[in-house]
């Protein structure tokens, strides 16, 4: 009898987490997605030192999180060393993040793509890759309201904001 009560228990939980994620799959929330209907448009703007090394604008629209598929990448070789925090640092150490220094004219691949979807934003996820293997993956929080930058490694910046459009007020759907 026990058995057949953890085994009851089990599939039952099991039916209830299944029908929690196809409701949170279901979900209204912001999603970047080429095929958005009447979107809002998000420029997507990274700076090293000031000078932009990538520019795009991308559609994103309220819709089911499912929809979440943006993606996007770019290559740049920086001029000048670049020293990236936190990620491959020694956490729990109690010493200060030295950092982890690339030289210059080292290649790098930047991938941004849609890491969630929430009812107010997008989390979108960055990672930066060398040839010695990644340095950098991180969340930005992309409003689709106002501007919003995120420092990848001292220097390196990325920015995100809603491109004004006539007659279009971001995040809201016209009449």
């Amino acid at each position: 009898m026990p058995t057949a009560l953890v085994a009851s228990f089990v599939l039952g939980s099991t039916s209830v987490a299944a029908s929690a994620l196809r409701t949170q799959d279901h979900d209204t929330v912001w999603v970047w997605n080429a095929r958005c209907h009447d979107p809002t448009i998000v420029a997507i703007r990274v700076r090293l030192d000031g000078a932009v090394v990538y520019r795009t604008s991308i559609p994103i629209c309220r819709w089911g999180r499912l929809f979440e598929k943006g993606r996007a990448s770019f290559r740049f070789t920086p001029p000048r060393l670049l020293v990236w925090y936190g990620y491959r640092s020694d956490e729990g150490d109690s010493t200060q993040d030295v950092g982890d220094t690339t030289a210059a004219n080292t290649p790098f691949e930047i991938e941004l793509w849609q890491a969630g979807g929430e009812a107010d934003a997008i989390e979108l996820g960055f990672l930066a890759i060398a040839s010695d293997g990644v340095h950098m993956n991180s969340i930005h929080m992309l409003w689709p309201t106002k501007p919003t930058a995120t420092m990848i490694a001292p220097g390196l910046v990325l920015e995100t904001w809603p491109e004004a459009r006539p007659g279009h007020r971001p995040g809201v759907r016209r009449p």
